[in-house]
């Protein structure tokens, strides 16, 4: 039998009975096709692991060992011919194939998606359709070896494009639409609602003062809610490490308390929307739910340089926060700022993280200053100017504190974010697009006015 002949015969003769390689070499386009499947599923998993750890961080580091495994087989197949390249390609692409199955047929086996059927997406079946294709070859190799080593050079050429095609197409699913709006579905007890939409001509959006909003969403995708949540876990404020709300020991504990009970008393100051004008303060934008209508002043003693939150600082809210801008509209609560060069030294304990807003379209009038596009939504200085404001490109420091009876004893604390107890008279905390905000300036709530959250819900 000729050696050509001998090329062309199936089975394990052709294969080394020890585990260190084949007696026959891969031909060239066999080896780089496998390559190029490797390469493009490594690109994919690793492309897409910062939106899986921000879910869960293990599916995260799952996705990031999947990676460098199919990395290091591209690797290996193209400088060694070992058995255990192939062997080890073969398995785990199965593994990966059938994870992707599950996942998307019956649901994850446990974590926090456990039992929820995935959607599919192009990023998705781009991914498993390289590792179906990785592992079909990888297959071929281990037992014809020599596959397309007898083509002659016309073949050769026409064929050689397809490992080329093949890194082509991993590279489209990677940049695709899919890709970077990429979610899971939403956890049992959860339902999907739209991002923020930006106002039309805006180049980016992060997080804003409020971010639910009702209309269609072309550029930010789909965000999971709680079911009954009405839009809440949705509103955002600035830039801020997590908040928390740790237990504090006793003597932290009552040291804090007459720190908030001084805020108390500032509050009796200040019972209503009328109380705060006469004193100075001024309307800057509009009621938000969850946030409410701030009024702010800002001589020294409210910018409160030592970012230390004594006696005289506590008497100086920069906001007070009220339900709504009526005369007669109820204190909410308060803000606090600093203009210190770090983080304020703040309250007293653990619990105090301060925030910060960016790119801020600011507009003076005679009832103070308005934000017509939110805060953070990174509105153009075309936009901006169109409305008659100026960008502020960076806030000081601020907090919010939620010390005033009837809207106090929050879950999530005195600092909390936002406060649940401020919502639109339709119940809920839905708010109407970014690109409608700068023709509300009194409120930004879909219902176009303040509520309880225990108003019946219209849909």
């Amino acid at each position: 039998m000729t050696e050509a002949s001998t090329a062309e015969v199936g089975g394990t003769n052709e294969i080394n009975s020890s585990n260190s390689g084949f007696s026959t070499e891969l031909a060239p386009l066999l080896r780089a096709s496998i390559a190029a499947c490797a390469a493009g599923a490594a690109a994919i998993h690793l492309a897409m692991v910062p939106a899986h750890m921000s879910e869960w961080a293990a599916e995260g580091v799952a996705f990031v060992i999947s990676g460098w495994i199919q990395l290091a087989i591209a690797a290996l197949v193209l400088v060694r011919n070992r058995r255990w390249v192939l062997l080890t390609s073969i398995i785990s692409s199965a593994l990966f194939i059938g994870a992707y199955v599950v996942t998307r047929t019956v649901g994850a086996p446990f974590g926090p998606m456990q039992g929820v059927t995935e959607p599919r997406a192009f990023v998705d079946l781009a991914c498993v359709g390289l590792e179906v294709a990785l592992l079909a070859l990888s297959a071929l190799a281990m037992y014809r070896p020599r596959t397309t080593a007898s083509w002659n050079q016309q073949a050769m050429v026409f064929a050689s494009i397809i490992p080329v095609a093949t890194l082509l197409f991993a590279t489209t699913a990677v940049t695709s639409e899919s890709a970077s709006n990429h979610a899971h579905a939403c956890p049992k007890g959860q339902i999907t609602a739209p991002k923020p939409k930006l106002a039309a001509g805006s180049s980016a959006a992060t997080t804003s003062t409020t971010l639910a909003a009702d209309g269609h969403d072309d550029h930010a995708g789909m965000a999971c809610v709680p079911e009954n949540d009405n839009g809440y876990s949705l509103l955002g404020n600035g830039h801020h490490h997590p908040i928390v709300n740790n237990p504090l020991d006793p003597v932290t504990q009552a040291a804090l308390d007459k720190q908030l009970a001084i805020t108390r008393e500032v509050a009796l100051q200040y019972p209503t929307v009328a109380s705060a004008v006469a004193a100075g303060y001024k309307k800057a934008g509009p009621y938000s739910p969850g946030l409410g209508s701030h009024y702010t002043k800002s001589t020294p003693a409210e910018l409160n340089a030592k970012g230390v939150m004594d006696e005289e600082a506590l008497r100086h809210p920069l906001s007070l926060l009220y339900f709504g801008n009526d005369p007669d509209s109820e204190l909410v609560g308060f803000m606090y700022y600093s203009i210190s060069a770090v983080e304020p030294t703040g309250f007293v304990g653990t619990n105090d993280v301060w925030h910060s807003h960016t790119d801020i379209c600011l507009k003076s009038g005679p009832d103070g200053v308005d934000a017509p596009f939110g805060a953070d939504l990174q509105a153009t200085n075309e936009q901006c100017a169109q409305v008659g404001g100026f960008m502020l490109k960076q806030t000081q420091w601020m907090i919010h504190v939620w010390t005033v009876p009837g809207y106090d004893n929050l879950i999530g604390g005195t600092f909390q974010e936002e406060n649940n107890k401020l919502a639109c008279s339709d119940g809920t905390y839905y708010v109407l697009p970014p690109e409608e905000w700068a023709d509300n300036p009194v409120n930004i709530c879909r219902s176009k006015a303040p509520g309880d959250p225990s108003a019946k819900r219209v849909a």
